[in-house]
């Protein structure tokens, strides 16, 4: 696979994807891929993330077939929540075993 600068690429339904594996930042394995998400797309992923990445062909070929849940800042004393409106940034880490770990953060809180 030939390498490219890394560079955001807009998503079809909004939001934005980097996919660190295909470019000269990241080895081609872990497969790490970013991404910031409107609120809409965010709830979505959070569904039921293997149908987005398929959707999206996060990882082009190579299928994800084991996610874990997504990691997302705990609710608590001195925690800023998201808000409904809230965009979130993801970070996928796809293993050769097609096993996928997130962990996602809010950008927009209330205080």
């Amino acid at each position: 696979m030939q390498r490219k600068p890394a560079a955001w690429e807009e998503l079809l339904s909004g939001g934005k994807v980097l996919k660190l594996w295909e470019t000269d930042l990241n080895p081609d394995w872990p497969r790490v891929v970013v991404l910031t998400l409107t609120a809409e797309l965010f709830s979505e992923f959070d569904r039921n993330p293997l149908a987005f990445a398929e959707k999206h062909k996060l990882y082009g070929e190579q299928p994800v077939l084991w996610t874990s849940h997504c990691a997302k800042p705990p609710r608590g004393k001195g925690i800023p929540e998201a808000t409904e409106s809230s965009s979130w940034t993801v970070v996928i880490n796809h293993t050769k075993d097609s096993l996928a770990t997130f962990a996602a953060c809010p950008q927009t809180t209330t205080g």
